[in-house]
């Protein structure tokens, strides 16, 4: 799953049914960037009780203080803590800007969840930004901050599907996930964040604050794939779902995925899906796909 920023900002869903809220409820999600040395949470201090959240650092830096150790939150780090607790998060001062995103749950069933991870994983763990588990989370806010989600009920079953998502990433946390250093995530980041542009390598490595031919070996090492075969499943995977949800002209996807020629980007699309982006759209002469995997 790709995304596109939806932009900043945090909202709080609330319906006048109440459906299922003893399992898993949506209190709040949000996508923020901080810059003010103000921004500090105290999880003694808050008002809300009861509830559980998780917060992914998407770029800048952020900073953790729990069980008596202060933790930096860099890209591709995340933390689940409970509220009331002992803990404490904030914009330090070696840091001008933290981008975010986040959830707030409440319900039975996240709290089973949150024990459970921070049992099983510790409180702040390691994501790869491709994990279904922040797919889901960028997904979901997507779909509240364009007010897609109509009733309690399909709010109820979002929630429940994260802490699906959330048990899924104990559980099985596969080697990808484990082994993608937070430079890396940068890289990963970037190119999700700007893959409409004419972005080239040496762009890539710059994000990553890695010299090229390092951070070429060191991504191809963790990814197994290089930067730019990455871009291009980016970009393919994005105009799968543009010419399977919109009526834009090829040329206006390929536009929108990066190409600035037409006839290239129809060139890369059948090297990769196997028909023409205009039969794929017709859905003919292939199956129906989401992802694309490059090795």
């Amino acid at each position: 799953m790709l995304y596109q920023k939806v932009g900043f900002g945090s909202y709080g869903p609330r319906f006048h049914e109440q459906s299922q809220e003893h399992v898993a409820g949506i209190w709040s999600i949000g996508w923020e960037e901080r810059t003010s040395k103000e921004y500090r949470w105290d999880g003694m201090e808050r008002d809300e009780q009861g509830i559980y959240i998780l917060q992914y650092t998407l770029s800048g830096k952020g900073m953790i203080e729990i069980d008596g150790k202060s933790i930096s939150l860099e890209p591709g780090q995340a933390f689940f803590v409970d509220v009331p607790s002992e803990h404490c998060y904030f914009l330090p001062d070696n840091s001008d800007r933290w981008e975010f995103i986040h959830i707030t749950l409440y319900g039975d069933e996240a709290a089973k969840c949150w024990e459970y991870i921070r049992r099983t994983c510790g409180t702040v763990v390691t994501i790869s930004i491709e994990a279904r588990i922040i797919q889901c989370l960028i997904e979901l806010y997507k779909q509240v901050a364009e007010q897609k989600l109509l009733d309690a009920y399909s709010a109820s079953a979002k929630a429940y599907e994260c802490v699906m998502e959330c048990y899924r990433f104990a559980k099985q946390m596969d080697n990808s996930d484990r082994g993608i250093s937070s430079d890396v995530s940068k890289a990963l980041y970037y190119m999700q964040m700007h893959y409409p542009q004419p972005i080239v390598i040496e762009d890539i490595a710059s994000a990553a604050n890695l010299s090229k031919y390092y951070f070429i070996n060191k991504f191809r090492e963790q990814m197994s794939i290089t930067p730019m075969q990455y871009l291009t499943k980016i970009r393919i995977e994005k105009a799968v779902q543009l010419l399977r949800q919109t009526n834009f002209p090829i040329g206006e996807i390929a536009a929108k995925t990066g190409y600035a020629n037409a006839n290239y980007f129809n060139k890369v699309f059948k090297r990769i899906v196997g028909v023409s982006a205009g039969r794929f759209r017709e859905g003919k002469g292939t199956l129906p796909i989401d992802h694309i995997i490059i090795r």
